[in-house]
């Protein structure tokens, strides 16, 4: 008898373990591969997901402990590809209409290239959003914004709907950081405080556009953080052209131009980080910084042809891939 109530605890510890391993899988499930406009004709938020394929009972688990702040209308939407269960609940936010246009903002743009989108879109004037961003009022509604000067860095990058008929900068901007606030700061920094905030998104901006792979963003980040620790210049090229309020395309031309300016910013010229964020990142070069990976090297360098990494852990490893690999 004894050994049957065991053997029944221990099934039910496995049961249980099981399940909550299915649980944490299922909040990572992909339930949309590719973007798609949606038509909502019921109420509930567990129907619309169980329709998109959710798991019902662990949707209703999920519901009742990730409550959504907002109610559900009858109306369109646009499901953004790779959603999650997360994602798909904030795209529901935004109901869209028969005059929405989707405007995509790209990883590594910075301001100059958001207002010159717009512009480019004829939603706004030439410098009007970035006016908007750097005499922000928005700090008490979002705790990340709290002494920042500009709110230009916690704009995510991704693909909004917007009516042009009655658009505004601020709502776009709201838009903008209500996506930061649930994929980025709820996802990785809720925990920090804005300073080291501040910083990550200062480092994360320099890994977006030194290291394009994805699978090699850790790697980057820990030999930039390595350099940080023992007091080297980052010495990366993508930070001299900020304090001349370049877009990424304008950037990309004008590098050589400016790397022996002695500014906050060159990280050629100064040890440390410079003054703030230089681009928009994206979140996987966000948790790079979050969760670096150590390795044994200091430098790297991409193939001039193939645009492979290639990595070295001193001077002399370095300067023999230069050799080999920037033809």
């Amino acid at each position: 008898m004894i050994r049957l109530i065991k053997l029944i605890i221990w099934i039910l510890i496995i049961s249980g373990g099981v399940f909550f391993l299915q649980y944490l899988g299922f909040e990572n499930t992909i339930l949309v591969e590719e973007e798609t406009t949606i038509e909502i004709e019921s109420w509930g938020f567990q129907s619309v997901l169980i329709d998109a394929g959710a798991n019902s009972l662990f949707t209703k688990i999920y519901l009742r402990e990730n409550t959504p702040d907002f109610e559900l209308q009858k109306w369109k939407y646009i499901i953004p590809e790779k959603a999650n269960i997360e994602t798909y609940i904030e795209s529901l936010r935004y109901p869209i209409n028969s005059e929405d246009i989707n405007l995509t903002f790209l990883e590594g743009w910075n301001i100059f290239d958001i207002d010159q989108f717009l512009t480019n879109k004829s939603l706004i004037q030439a410098w009007e959003f970035i006016s908007f961003a750097e005499n922000h009022d928005l700090a008490t509604e979002y705790v990340f914004l709290d002494w920042i000067s500009s709110l230009e860095w916690y704009l995510y990058p991704d693909t909004y709907a917007i009516n042009p008929n009655t658009f505004t900068i601020e709502a776009l901007a709201r838009k903008m950081l209500d996506n930061f606030n649930t994929k980025i700061f709820q996802g990785y920094l809720v925990d920090a405080d804005n300073e080291t905030i501040f910083e990550i998104i200062t480092l994360a901006s320099i890994v977006e556009k030194e290291e394009r792979n994805d699978s090699e963003k850790a790697t980057v980040a820990g030999i930039l953080k390595k350099r940080l620790d023992e007091w080297w210049m980052i010495g990366a090229d993508i930070t001299v052209c900020y304090p001349f309020r370049l877009t990424a395309e304008e950037c990309k031309l004008s590098v050589t131009k400016y790397l022996y300016e002695v500014n906050d910013y060159n990280t050629r010229q100064k040890i440390g980080l410079p003054a703030g964020p230089i681009w928009n990142p994206s979140v996987e070069s966000i948790a790079a910084v979050v969760n670096p990976k150590e390795s044994d090297y200091y430098y790297y360098l991409h193939d001039t042809v193939t645009g492979e990494i290639y990595y070295g852990r001193n001077n002399a490893e370095h300067e023999r891939n230069k050799e080999l690999y920037l033809r």
